[in-house]
């Protein structure tokens, strides 16, 4: 690879990490899952992704709903799907999927502005319970 790009690459890194959108362990599925996690399917090539962890993500960790239900992050080209429990396949993304003890609550399939998600977040949070 050319120096340039490894250069910009890092520097992407370093502002995804300062501003609290970089993966973690618990984001690549190495940590145990919690009872109930908001699990966001993502591709390389979405272009509403980057909007998603933009918009939403600053918010919803610094809400209440994080401490219950934390976000994991997942590319579908590198996980397999199937060990979601989910209901049916990820046809659109990114898709915010409610799993409460290894299992599919609910969906939120694709972009939503911030004030909007967080309203459809609280009403599967409620189902969950």
């Amino acid at each position: 690879m050319r120096p340039i790009f490894i250069a910009a690459l890092a520097a992407i890194a370093a502002w995804m990490a300062g501003h609290g959108l970089a993966r973690s362990a618990a984001d690549s599925g190495t940590g145990a899952a919690p009872a109930m996690e908001l699990v966001v399917f993502e591709h390389p090539d979405c272009a509403y992704c980057p909007a998603f962890r933009n918009s939403i993500v600053p918010r919803y960790r610094g809400s209440p709903q994080a401490a219950e239900a934390p976000l994991r992050f997942v590319d579908i080209t590198a996980s397999d799907t199937s060990r979601y429990g989910l209901l049916m396949p990820i046809t659109m993304v990114p898709t915010a999927v409610l799993i409460k003890d290894g299992r599919e609550v609910d969906r939120i399939a694709g972009y939503w502005a911030p004030d909007n998600f967080f309203k459809m977040v609280a009403y599967i949070r409620a189902k969950a319970e």
